[in-house]
């Protein structure tokens, strides 16, 4: 957005705010910009002069999950998963307020990934272990509108993201048709697995940076593309979250509080094997985006968590040999860092 294009914005938000917070006409409001992310919102932070603070939420049009956000926070309220509160949605402008939690998150409490905090990670897991066992008969009961669930197709475009838009943009490697039918034929077995267990709701995006802390508490934010998958999945987010600096021996630590507390039955055996197939699939998806967000939309912010997503993915895709063709690729991309530098 340019910069006069904000400015008209941010005047706009600040008179609306006066009327739907009721604020006096008088009171002096500041609205600044919260530059993070990579979606088609903008977000502010609306102060007052006695100290109140409200987060601000614009919302464009490029993704329908965004108009999702509003009734999703209200479910998850209902649900017990704890989340920002939503104080007003003006669906015509696609603006809505929420009370402001503050700017700590899971990732800068635990000192941007190189200290985690284990019992912050412990308590985030047990929040959306809530969402996973008691949200889809809920959802069902509600009718509550959420974006398609994960299927086999979701898990394919996935992979297909990270070919295109990491292999081939970010990496100058463009699979060739034999290589990407080997991969697949390893791959796509695997993902199967996930969409025939397909029947928790999943936040979608379960990664440090979207968990805030607030009074010593985890909070979940960034939740409009909830939807129907396996647990696994927003499990694998945070365990293997390329924003972390995770060691094996804590990884390893809330790989079993994740058992523990969200296993559903499953023996470990079976949980860890299904957590590597949510990891595999997770990572790629990420680095898909890392290229389109870091070379695209030129958010070059985001290539440099590029070295440990693609770490964290050769070490889930060694356990087993999950697929020693896309291993080898990616060792050699390793071995030739400077095709990541931009």
């Amino acid at each position: 957005m340019q910069t006069e294009d904000l400015l008209q914005e941010e005047q706009s938000l600040l008179a609306s705010s006066r009327q739907v917070l009721n604020l006096a006409d008088r009171e002096p409001l500041t609205l600044t910009p919260i530059l993070k992310g990579g979606s088609d919102r903008h977000f502010f932070r609306l102060r007052g002069a006695n100290g109140q603070s409200w987060i601000v939420m614009h919302y464009g049009i490029e993704r329908r999950e965004n108009s999702l956000f509003a009734d999703i926070a209200a479910f998850l309220q209902k649900l017990g998963v704890p989340v920002p509160r939503v104080l007003h949605h003006d669906a015509t402008r696609r603006v809505l307020w929420m009370n402001d939690l503050g700017v700590t998150d899971l990732h800068t409490a635990s000192a941007n990934g190189e200290s985690p905090d284990l019992p912050l990670y412990e308590a985030t897991i047990g929040a959306v272990a809530t969402l996973h066992r008691n949200g889809w008969e809920l959802a069902r009961r509600e009718g509550l509108q959420l974006m398609p669930g994960f299927d086999e197709a979701l898990y394919a475009w996935e992979r297909n993201y990270f070919y295109e838009e990491f292999l081939g943009t970010v990496c100058e490697r463009p699979l060739s048709p034999a290589e990407q039918e080997k991969i697949e034929a390893d791959l796509s077995p695997l993902a199967a697995t996930l969409a025939q267990q397909s029947g928790d709701l999943v936040h979608r995006d379960f990664q440090s940076q979207n968990i805030i802390i607030s009074g010593g508490k985890p909070f979940l934010i960034d939740f409009q593309g909830m939807r129907l998958g396996v647990r696994h999945y927003d499990l694998a987010s945070l365990i293997f979250d390329p924003y972390v600096n995770m060691s094996d021996a804590n990884r390893e630590l809330l790989i079993s509080i994740a058992f523990r507390l969200d296993a559903n039955g499953q023996n470990e055996a079976a949980f860890r094997r299904d957590l590597q197939c949510a990891a595999i699939q997770r990572l790629m998806q990420a680095l898909g985006a890392y290229g389109m967000l870091g070379v695209k939309k030129e958010k070059t912010e985001f290539l440099r968590h590029i070295p440990r997503a693609l770490m964290n993915l050769q070490a889930v895709l060694g356990q087993g040999g999950c697929s020693d063709a896309l291993l080898d690729i990616l060792s050699n991309i390793t071995a030739n860092a400077r095709r990541l530098r931009r």
